[in-house]
C-alpha cells in the first residue's frame, strides 16, 4: 500500500464538497431576521416557486446562486417542471427525473418521455430540471462552438495539430461563458435540486436518473442521504471511474476506466452472432470475419463509400438501441464486397472517430471528472487499439476535448458513494449496454451503500432504447414501495 504526505487533489475536493454540504439541511446556516426568506442548502435563500400552467404540466423559474459558497452573491434562473400527480389524495412525493447527457434539458425531455412514467403519474409530482448552464437554466455560450454539437478535433490523432484543436471549444466556452463556466458541476446541479425540494415543502424526494443522470441522482444521494426516499438508476455509470478513477488508474481516459471498448465489442459481437444465426442474415454466416474485414478496409483507408470515423460512429449509434441493428447488417453487407480478407487484423486509423459533444456536454463533464493529461492520452489510444482494434481509440479519445479544460468547479463532488439510504438503490441495465456497461453498475452497486441489480436481456442503452414491460413493472413498485425486492433478471420487450 503506498503511503501519501498529506490529503491528495481528489481528497480535498471530497471534503470541500462534504464541508458544503454539512450546512445543508432545511432552514440550515445562521436564522432569518424578520422577513427574511428562510435559508436553505449552504445558507442560500430558499427560492419562491410561482407555478405557472405551460406545455404539459406547470412551470417556475427558480432563482438560486452561481456559487454556493457565496449564498448572498451572484445568482442565475433555472427552467424547471412539475406534472402534479393526477390523484392528489394518494399522492406520495415528489419523484425528480434527470436524463442525463450530461447537459440534456431535462424539460423538453420530460414532456416528450412523461408517458413511461404512466403508472407513476397518480402517485408522484413528476419534476425536473433543465441543469445549469444547459436549456433554460443559463446555458453556456461557446462562440463558434455554440451549436448542438462541438466538431471533434481535427488532424491526426496524437499530433500537436491534433490537441491544440481539443483545446478551441473550452477556450471558446470560457470566453463565452465567463465566470459561470467554473460553477457547472453536477454537485451544484445537485444543491439546486435540494433548494427546490426545500421551497416545495418536501422532507424526502425519490430520484429517477438516465445514463448520466445516475451520477446526478447518486450525488444527491451522497450530498442529501437523509432527503432521499428511493433511487432507481438506470443505464449507470461507475460512479468511481466516472470522478478520478481507482486507484492505479486515474492517468486511464474516463471511458477506458469505465470498460467501455470490452462492453462495445461485446454488444457488437451479440449483435453480429444474432444476425449469422439467422438464414436472411446480409453478412452471411460468418458475420463477425465479414466485418471485421469492412472495418480493417476502413482503417486502412481503402474502403470505398466510408471513412473509419464514418463508420465506426454509424456502428455506435445502431448499438443503442436493437431496433437500429438490420439496418446496420444490411449497410455493412454492402461495404464488404470492397473489403478484402483482413485476417481478423484492424490498423489504427489516421483520423479515428473522436465522438462530437455538445457544449454544455462538455461543459459539465470536463468538470465532473479527473482527466488526464494529452500525454496520457496518447498511450491510451495505443494500448486501447491493441487490445480492442476497432473501438479502442475512439474510447480513448472520447473525451479529448476535457483535456486542460480552462474552468474547474472547485465544488464538484468525486466521492465517496456510500452515504447511507432510507433504501437500497434500484439499478437497471441493458445485458449489452456498449455506453453505459453493466460491470459499470455491478461496480456502482458494490460502491452504494445498498443497492439491487436488475439485468434487462437486450442490446440497448437504458430502458428508453431498451424497453422492457418486466423492468417497468420492477422499477414502478420499487418506487411506490421500496421495501419490496425487485427480480434480477427481465426479458427484453414491451
Amino acid at each position: 500500500m503506498r503511503s501519501r504526505a498529506g490529503l491528495t487533489p481528489v481528497v480535498v475536493l471530497a471534503v470541500v464538497a462534504l464541508l458544503l454540504t454539512g450546512c445543508s439541511r432545511p432552514g440550515g446556516g445562521p436564522g432569518p431576521g424578520a422577513g427574511a426568506p428562510p435559508m436553505g442548502t449552504n445558507g442560500a435563500p430558499v427560492p419562491a416557486l410561482d407555478w405557472r400552467a405551460c406545455g404539459g404540466g406547470q412551470c417556475a423559474d427558480v432563482v438560486v446562486p452561481l456559487d454556493y459558497r457565496r449564498p448572498g452573491g451572484p445568482t442565475i434562473t433555472l427552467a424547471a417542471l412539475r406534472m402534479p400527480a393526477t390523484d392528489p389524495a394518494a399522492r406520495l412525493g415528489t419523484l425528480v427525473v434527470n436524463y442525463g447527457g450530461p447537459g440534456s434539458p431535462g424539460t423538453a425531455s420530460l414532456r416528450r418521455l412523461a408517458g413511461r412514467f404512466e403508472a407513476l403519474r397518480a402517485r408522484f409530482d413528476l419534476l425536473t430540471i433543465d441543469p445549469r448552464g444547459t436549456g433554460g437554466s443559463a446555458p453556456v455560450t461557446c462562440g463558434p462552438f455554440g451549436g448542438e454539437r462541438v466538431p471533434a478535433p481535427v488532424g491526426p490523432a496524437r499530433t500537436p495539430a491534433f490537441w491544440a484543436s481539443a483545446a478551441e471549444p473550452g477556450r471558446a466556452c470560457l470566453a463565452g461563458t465567463g465566470e459561470r463556466l467554473g460553477h457547472l458541476s453536477t454537485a451544484n446541479a445537485a444543491r439546486d435540486v435540494d433548494l427546490v425540494r426545500q421551497a416545495l415543502g418536501e422532507e424526502t424526494v425519490s430520484l429517477y436518473g438516465y445514463s448520466y443522470g445516475t451520477y446526478s441522482a447518486a450525488t444527491y444521494a451522497n450530498l442529501f442521504p437523509s432527503h432521499t426516499r428511493a433511487m432507481v438508476l438506470d443505464g449507470s455509470l461507475d460512479l468511481v471511474a466516472n470522478a478520478a478513477g481507482a486507484p492505479g488508474t486515474e492517468r486511464l481516459p474516463v471511458d477506458v476506466r469505465a470498460g467501455v471498448s470490452e462492453a462495445w465489442e461485446e454488444a457488437f459481437g451479440v449483435a453480429l452472432d444474432g444476425c449469422a444465426a439467422t438464414p436472411t442474415c446480409p453478412l452471411g454466416p460468418d458475420a463477425r470475419a465479414r466485418a471485421t474485414d469492412v472495418v480493417a478496409a476502413a482503417a486502412a483507408g481503402t474502403l470505398p463509400g466510408t471513412t473509419s470515423a464514418e463508420l465506426v460512429a454509424r456502428i455506435d449509434r445502431a448499438l443503442q438501441t436493437e431496433g437500429r441493428l438490420p439496418g446496420l447488417m444490411r449497410a455493412l453487407a454492402a461495404l464488404a464486397p470492397g473489403a478484402p480478407p483482413s485476417g481478423g487484423r484492424v490498423p489504427l486509423p489516421a483520423q479515428p472517430w473522436a465522438p462530437e459533444h455538445s457544449p454544455s456536454y462538455l461543459a459539465i463533464q470536463c468538470t465532473d471528472s479527473v482527466t488526464p493529461s494529452a500525454a496520457d492520452m496518447d498511450a491510451a489510444v495505443v494500448a486501447e487499439q491493441a487490445a480492442h482494434p476497432v473501438v479502442g481509440a475512439s474510447t480513448a479519445l472520447n473525451h479529448a476535448m476535457c483535456v486542460g479544460w480552462p474552468a474547474i468547479d472547485p465544488d464538484r463532488y468525486l466521492g465517496p458513494w456510500n452515504a447511507p439510504l432510507a433504501a437500497p438503490a434500484l439499478l437497471v441495465n441493458s445485458r449489452y449496454d456498449s455506453t453505459t456497461p453493466l460491470i459499470d453498475a455491478r461496480a456502482t452497486a458494490s460502491q452504494l451503500a445498498a443497492a439491487h441489480v436488475l439485468v434487462v436481456d437486450a442490446i440497448g442503452h437504458t430502458t428508453l432504447d431498451a424497453p422492457s414491460r418486466c423492468a417497468t413493472e420492477a422499477y414502478t413498485a420499487y418506487l411506490l414501495d421500496p421495501r419490496v425486492t425487485p427480480p434480477d433478471r427481465c426479458p427484453a420487450g414491451r
